[in-house]
Parts: structure tokens; sequence; C-alpha cells
């Protein structure tokens, strides 16, 4: 098939691809990801049929589009006009976990599709924590909680009592019109998701708990908190990948800044496919970077290779430091989509530093030996990009992040 030399730009961001026109659309793909739904134009003109084509063999059931459509409140939309200017990257300023002699603490709480961990946080230090297991998939307890046992899961616990805000980190992605609680964990979930979903939540709890409540999303809030652990000005963007049963994204651009962008960066096409591709529980296209680094998918991929059907991550990980071949594969592949991952974002505006955080690299052998597969696959790239060991306790940054970032808006 002919190459094409090509750029596709959209509202924030622009990115230049040399390929076939099924390239094209998978880097199409993954810039909306990134940045959003709306216009993308495609340059020159002449391409934007073929790109449209190879878009619907990608995406055949329009799901993707669809859910970007519901989420974003506007379309994806491939136009051959001539681009416009693109916009500054929208971004949340936050500060530093401080406090006066006298000040009442903040609460940083943060919720996932299994895990609720509440933070106590008093004049910057952390003076008490809490997990709670939500359950997995549809069995999560989030599933259609109500506002008021929602409120006793927070206020029963003394983590909660005499605090002057809270800030929450959700695992749900971010458009231009707010966090949108769309995923397999929480759509249609009852009372809370509901109020998420319209803006409305923080509001309720904010009247509720007696004190200032914002909510964002996870890959933000940890991207926070991994710039705040860093003291001084940074000279390049920090990217954080949290992975844990999916994984969130987020990018710090200042000392006191992270982007307010989606970065839905689980839902972009990696260009090395992952040993098994899975329907993505939200957007439906196959092959996705969840596939390949989110652990509910690499440990389906491992008990499907290994014929172990009560195979968890736990187990994929220990059979990986021991050197078992399907693990290792895995981990390869993990290793790879990282370093495809960072090179794409350091390509869309300038190189990162890159940091992985979660629950995945938790082992301390899995978490050495994966970082030394990730640093080689980054060599391969012409970014520099630099991978940075975690700043802070991975188990605790979410939460953290939260309550900087609601800080700065209290």
């Amino acid at each position: 098939m002919e190459a094409t030399g090509q750029r596709i730009t959209g509202r924030y961001a622009s990115l230049a691809v040399d390929g076939p026109p099924a390239e094209v659309a998978r880097e199409l793909i993954n810039l909306v990801n990134v940045q959003g739904a709306g216009e993308i134009a495609i340059t020159p003109a002449s391409k934007r049929s073929q790109v449209s084509e190879a878009l619907e063999r990608l995406d055949p059931t329009n799901s993707w589009r669809a859910w970007w459509h519901r989420a974003a409140g506007e379309p994806v939309e491939l136009t051959d006009g001539t681009p416009s200017r693109l916009l500054p990257t929208p971004v949340h300023g936050f500060r530093p976990l401080g406090g006066e002699e006298g000040t009442a603490p903040q609460l940083g709480i943060n919720i996932g599709g299994h895990y609720l961990r509440l933070v106590r946080i008093h004049r910057g230090k952390v003076v008490d924590s809490w997990e709670k297991r939500l359950g997995s998939g549809r069995q999560s307890t989030l599933f259609g909680v109500s506002l008021r046992s929602f409120l006793e899961m927070l206020t029963g616990d003394e983590l909660a009592h005499g605090i002057r805000g809270v800030g929450i980190a959700w695992s749900a992605p971010r458009t231009r019109v707010g966090l949108r609680a769309m995923s397999i964990l929480t759509e249609g979930g009852g009372e809370v998701v509901g109020l998420l979903d319209t803006g409305e939540l923080d509001s309720v709890l904010t009247r509720a708990l007696g004190c200032p409540v914002h909510s964002w999303n996870d890959g933000e809030a940890v991207a926070a908190a991994e710039a705040l652990a860093r003291p001084g000005g940074r000279d390049r963007p920090l990217l954080v990948l949290k992975l844990g049963t999916s994984f969130a994204s987020g990018l710090a651009l200042g000392a006191h800044e992270v982007s307010a962008l989606p970065m839905q960066l689980s839902k972009c096409l990696p260009m090395t496919v992952p040993p098994q591709r899975f329907a993505h529980p939200m957007v439906g296209l196959h092959g996705t970077a969840r596939d390949a680094l989110g652990a509910a998918c690499v440990s389906k991929t491992f008990r499907l290779l290994t014929d172990r059907p009560r195979a968890d991550f736990e187990e994929y990980c220990l059979a990986a430091v021991q050197g078992d071949p399907v693990a290792t594969r895995l981990a390869r592949s993990a290793a790879r989509t990282v370093a495809e991952t960072a090179h794409f974002v350091s390509c869309l505006w300038s190189p990162v530093d890159l940091v992985l955080s979660g629950r995945n690299l938790r082992q301390l052998p899995y978490r050495q030996m994966f970082t030394e597969l990730v640093r080689r696959e980054l060599t391969l790239f012409p970014s520099g990009i630099t991978l940075l060991d975690p700043a802070g306790d991975v188990s605790l940054s979410a939460a953290l992040g939260a309550a900087a970032l609601s800080q700065a808006h209290t």
C-alpha cells in the first residue's frame, strides 16, 4: 500500500504520521484518546476519505466513536479543512499539602473499581490511612450505591472527623464537560455515580460533610502527587502511569500544574499488538494498551496461554521473576507498550520524564525486573525519555494528589 505523509490536528495537539491510512487512523484514535473528541483535521485533505475508511475498519461497530460522543457531548469528526490554531493545554493548579498550626486536617480519597483508600493529612503529613476492598468488576460494592450508603462509608471512619476539605480521585475519565462515570464498573451504577456524571456530586457532598469537596480523575491526582514529591522546578513534563486493573494516566506540566486533558491512554492502540486482544469494556476496541498493561487482561492472558485457570496477577508476577517463558513474553510486551505510550505523548508536545506507579508494581522483585525492561525499551526510541522511580508511597499517591488539587480550589 502506498505510504502517506500526513498530519492529524485536533483542538490541543497535532501529530505527523508517516504510513498507510490504517496507521494514520490508529494514531488518530490515540490523539482523540489523549485530547478529546471534536474536529480532527487531516492534511493533505485528499487523504481524508482513505483515513475515514481505515477508521471504520478499526472501529467497525462505531463503539469507540459513540463512547466519545456520549462522554464529551460532541462527535469525533474528520475534516479536510485547514487546521485551526492549537489551543493552550488546559490545566489544573495545585498547592503543597501544608497548613498553619491549628489548621484542621484534610482528607484524600482514592476510589477505584476494587479499592477505596482514605488518607488523613495534617500540616502536610500523612497521619493515618485506611483501605477497603470493594470487590471486582460488577461485583464492586460501589455499583448501585446510594448517596446515604456512600456517606456512611466515608463518615463511619474516624479519619473523616473534623476535616477542612476533601479531595476524591475517581477512576472516571475527564472530558470538556467534566468527569464522566462511564466505565464497566460504574455505568448505571446508582445515585452516587449519577451525581458524579452530572457534575453535582461535589456540591451534594460539600453540603453533607460541611466542608469543600472536589473530585478529580485518578491520573490527574497521581501526577500531582508525584510532582509535589519532587522539589524544585522541572525542565520536562512528567508522565505518570498508574498501573492497576486497567491503568490511569496523568501529565504534570510544571511544579504546580497538571494537564486537564482526558489522557485516556489505556484506550489507545499501541503499534505492538498485545499477546491477546480483548474488547475494551468501555469503547469496544480490541488490542488496546489496557490489554498489555492492565492486571485484569494480563492475568486473563496468562491463564489462557498457560492453562492455569486459577492464576491471578501475583502468580503472573512470580512466574515472570522466575523466568517462565509465557510470563516473560507478557512482561516484555507490557514494557514495550509503556515505552510506545511515553513516546507518543512526547511526540505530541515535548519529551517527558516517566514514572510508573500503582498496585501492579507492589512486588519488589517484579517491579525491579519490569522497570529494567522498560528502560531497555525506552532506549529504542529517539525521545530521550527518562524513567524515574516513584517519589512517594504508590498506594497513597492518588489520594494525596486529590487532596493537593482540592486545596488549590478551597
